[in-house]
């Protein structure tokens, strides 16, 4: 017996638009709060306005396929390493800076702390850097993107470059010196300062930052993975606030205050996987999020809360049939939707002159570099009307999942040697397979999937139960539908007719308890919302076995308390 989609649909949400200050941010799903905002209270206060305090910086600097991270910067050349592997991108509209050099970029004169002057990376040879400089935007021009000076770093063979950890590093690397957080370790820091070199997060991290900076997100995750089940005090932990349904399409959502270009990926670990050091890439690469369609969206809000841009635009997806392999073989990377501004700096500190880096499978007018500051828009139609802004793809959660997982949100950068990676925790829950298939047959693989199932006590409302509240389910918000659903199962435990006892509470997924009511030889489960015993779903059948399981079917649908305005 499979349970019905139609019972048991777990509704999902439109994602908010957040201003989450940081390069890059995982929007949707939230991630925890100790990852978005590191610094508050007695940090946020000893910080400037124009700073955000190291929120969402979480990635690994001073990586690029075949070299091992380090959290340098790179000296004098652009590879950042020795062992470079070659490109396996392979068309122009695949990189995010094609535009990278202009007559009059290798005499650039300004600090290089802030706009990485092309002179910088051939020890101030103007004559060198001019004639490096043509040839390589000229085999660009031409369609030959090895040539690009960016063309060691991460994006141009998407998933290879090593991280330190799959959630991140806050501030990039776990550095010795507070002041190694500006620049690098060493020398980087005096060359950033001599206006020679360039910069990681340009500022040592805050006093008071809780976590403190080198901290791994996935420790992070451990913690809160840990304070849920100390919380809950012996009983089963709810579900997270995010619920997916597999198999369902659902939303993820990324922007960026510091735009590098690359591409980017959204994966799945479970996460059981936290208590023996296997959250890793290797976890991640195993079950990646394939995107539902070809489409992207651009929203953003203005400073009322209200929705002032809503703009659908083709993506560029990348994958083993475009390119000479990514990383996993056989999944699909997505191009940062937002263009950079043309030049080599991208547009940063408002050098933004020249237009955008491209035009086509990006929202028409908006483009830029971004900034560290409240705003993160820096061009377009009508900036006035912009105040926080998102780029939304369509997911597939993948069939047969069920029970809590990390997502990770991977961006391989094109203009750094950085990967940022961030991380946020949703429930999954599949319907059709809550219960395993009391039909087995003896089966040894049918029983050993059992063994890896979690336990379920479900309530199924018949046909009758479904009919009849049709209006007013229809009526609810997802949030409530969602609610009442998870209110209908218990977590962990197997409860047959003779564990019901009447009068007692059942705590149920949703983290709230129904009462078992007895009425001569009738048996009833009444939920907070129930108020009176007539409204109560009767149980008309008892102990449907399953492998890891039991139902009992209801002829009504039980409500929460506070599910119903």
């Amino acid at each position: 017996m499979k349970l019905s989609s139609a019972c048991l649909r777990i509704a999902i949400t439109s994602s908010a638009v957040l201003s989450v200050l940081g390069h890059g941010s995982l929007i949707y799903p939230a991630s925890l709060e100790l990852i978005a905002t590191p610094c508050r209270g007695e940090c946020a206060e000893t910080v400037t306005a124009a700073f955000d305090g190291y929120n969402a910086h979480w990635f690994t600097t001073g990586t690029a396929p075949g070299c091992n991270a380090t959290g340098e910067n790179p000296k004098g050349k652009w590879a950042f390493c020795e062992e470079l592997m070659e490109p396996t991108l392979k068309s122009i509209d695949q990189i995010s800076f094609p535009k990278f050099y202009f007559d009059g970029d290798c005499e650039g004169d300004y600090p290089a702390r802030y706009n990485e002057p092309a002179v910088v990376h051939y020890k101030n040879d103007t004559k060198e850097c001019v004639k490096d400089m043509e040839y390589r935007q000229a085999e660009v021009d031409k369609g030959n993107i090895s040539a690009s000076v960016y063309s060691g770093n991460p994006w141009f063979l998407p998933g290879t470059a090593p991280v330190v950890d799959s959630c991140g590093v806050l501030g990039g690397w776990k550095y010795k010196n507070a002041r190694d957080y500006i620049a690098g370790p060493g020398s980087d820091f005096y060359d950033w300062e001599d206006n020679t070199g360039l910069g990681i997060n340009f500022h040592m991290p805050p006093r008071y930052m809780d976590p403190p900076a080198g901290t791994l997100g996935s420790t992070v995750l451990s913690w809160t993975v840990n304070t849920r089940m100390q919380d809950a005090q012996g009983k089963s932990a709810a579900a997270y606030p995010i619920i997916w349904t597999a198999g369902e399409i659902v939303e993820g959502a990324y922007n960026v205050a510091a735009n590098h270009g690359g591409g980017h990926q959204y994966r799945l670990c479970p996460v059981e996987n936290l208590d023996n050091n296997t959250l890793d890439e290797s976890c991640f690469q195993s079950t990646v999020m394939e995107f539902a369609n070809d489409k992207s969206a651009f929203i953003a809000m203005s400073d009322e809360g209200t929705v002032s841009v809503n703009i659908t635009f083709d993506a560029i997806d990348i994958d083993d049939g475009n390119t000479d392999g990514v990383m996993p073989k056989g999944s699909t990377w997505r191009k940062i939707g937002i263009p950079a501004c043309a030049g080599l700096s991208g547009g940063l500190q408002g050098t933004c002159t020249r237009g955008p880096q491209f035009t086509d499978h990006a929202p028409p007018g908006y483009y830029g570099y971004g900034s560290s500051n409240s705003d993160p828009l820096w061009n377009g139609p009508d900036l006035a009307a912009v105040h926080s802004w998102k780029v939304v793809d369509e997911l597939k959660v993948p069939e047969g999942l069920s029970g809590d997982y990390v997502v990770s949100w991977r961006w391989d950068c094109e203009q750094t040697a950085q990967v940022w990676t961030q991380c946020a925790i949703v429930t999954i829950v599949d319907p059709e397979n809550m219960l395993g298939d009391s039909d087995s047959g003896g089966n040894d693989n049918d029983d050993d999937k059992c063994e890896t199932l979690e336990t379920w006590t479900v309530f199924i409302p018949n046909d009758e139960a479904i009919e009849s509240s049709g209006e007013l389910l229809g009526s609810l918000s997802n949030d409530a539908i969602t609610n009442i659903l998870m209110f209908h199962a218990v977590a962990g435990k197997v409860l047959s007719s003779d564990d019901l006892k009447c009068t007692e509470k059942v705590q149920m997924f949703n983290g709230d308890s129904s009462r078992t009511k007895c009425n001569n030889d009738a048996m009833y489960q009444n939920g907070a919302g129930n108020d009176q015993l007539d409204n109560s779903a009767q149980i008309i059948q008892t102990d449907i076995k399953f492998c890891n399981g039991v139902a009992h079917v209801v002829d009504g649908v039980m409500i929460p308390n506070g599910a119903i305005p």
